[in-house]
Formats: structure tokens, C-alpha cells, sequence
């Protein structure tokens, strides 16, 4: 399976977490839904010199669209801070993560992001997905890949867990208490903080 590769299945939400005013702090628990990529780009979090702090909370829907949706956990979504500029409050977007987006979007061996659909054009239009600095950037990763597979050196064995591992500053969810509750609480159990824990979360994904 590709880095690049779109999930090929709806997403279907693993915790719900519930009550928090300010919904910036449902990150937390986006970045572990999301497993720490962007939904639109694919771009992860290990990819950027600052992790974490380059991505932030999108609303799949608008909040343009009413204030009952704001906070709910269901409508929200993880990007990247460029992608999350990008879309703004444009409303087709709502769905990116009901569809099964592996048969909307496919990412080739150039590093192109090619729609597969009518669909599928939008997010790259309204994304960029195809601005050249990240073609680039998603070309050359994917040879960085190639490379360290063929070695069996171990900084090469290094390289590929920075790159294509997990982040060290994984969110601990059982820690957190979502002030109306969790609506999905065995979420918590299968978390990569809590799979790290067990030494269940692999090196790489």
C-alpha cells in the first residue's frame, strides 16, 4: 500500500468525544482518528519540521451553515494548515470522509493526484493537491521510499520510522475528559497511544 494511497473504504469514527466549547480542542482526538495525516493531501504530520502545529481542526461543513454543527465531533475533520487555507468555507466538501475516496482520488507514480471522478475533481481543484511544490515534494518522497526499502542499512531502518512511522508526541486519549462525555468510548483501547503502550503499534504505516 502507497503512503499516498486514499482510504479505499467510508471512514468510520473510531472515538467521540463530546461538550467541548471551544472546538479546537477536539484535536487530540483528530489526529488519532485521522491517523495523523491530512484528509485532503495525505501529507503527515512526521513530514513537517514542526509535527503537529502545521495541521488544525476543519469543518467539513461550513460553520457558515448553521452554529449546531460547530462542535460536533462527527462534522470535523483533520488538515494540513495549507489545505485547511485552501478549502475555507467552501461547501462541497462535506462528505470527504463518508466516501470511500480511493474510488474518487488516486495519487500516481509522478506523485499527480489524478480525480477518478466528478467528484474527485473538486478536492483537487479546491485543495491545490496538484500545486507543483507538492507534486514535487510527494515525487521525491516517494523515491526516498523506494531507496530506503532496497537498504539494509540501519539508518536506512531509521530513516523509514522517522518518515513513515508514527509521531513521538502521540495524544494519550484515556487521559483526556471530554466534558460531554465520549459517545465512543472503546475507541480509547485501539489508539496508537494505547497500542504503543502494548507494543502493538507497528514501526511504520
Amino acid at each position: 500500500m502507497s503512503v499516498f494511497s486514499y482510504p479505499a473504504a467510508a471512514h468510520v469514527r473510531r472515538h467521540g468525544p463530546r461538550g467541548y466549547a471551544d472546538y479546537k480542542h477536539y484535536k487530540p482526538w483528530l489526529r488519532d482518528e485521522f491517523t495523523f495525516r491530512c484528509v485532503y493531501c495525505l501529507c503527515r504530520e512526521n513530514w513537517l519540521p514542526d509535527g503537529q502545529a502545521h495541521f488544525s481542526v476543519d469543518h467539513a461543513a461550513p460553520r457558515g451553515r448553521g452554529p449546531a454543527g460547530e462542535h460536533d465531533y462527527d462534522r470535523l475533520v483533520y488538515a494540513c494548515g495549507v489545505c485547511n487555507a485552501c478549502k475555507g468555507d467552501f461547501p462541497d466538501l462535506a462528505d470527504i470522509d463518508r466516501l470511500a475516496l480511493s474510488e474518487h482520488l488516486v495519487v500516481n507514480a509522478r506523485g499527480v493526484v489524478e480525480p477518478l471522478s466528478r467528484w474527485g475533481e473538486t478536492p483537487a481543484d479546491v485543495c491545490a493537491l496538484n500545486r507543483a511544490e507538492l507534486v514535487a515534494f510527494r515525487r521525491d518522497l516517494l523515491a526516498l521510499l523506494a531507496v530506503l526499502e532496497r537498504s539494509r542499512a540501519e539508518d536506512a531502518a531509521r530513516l523509514r520510522r522517522r518518515f513513515f512511522g508514527y509521531p513521538d508526541d502521540l495524544p494519550d486519549l484515556g487521559a483526556l475528559r471530554p466534558p460531554g462525555g465520549n459517545a465512543r468510548p472503546g475507541g480509547v483501547a485501539s489508539s496508537a497511544f494505547a497500542m504503543r503502550r502494548r507494543g502493538e503499534l507497528p514501526d511504520r504505516y
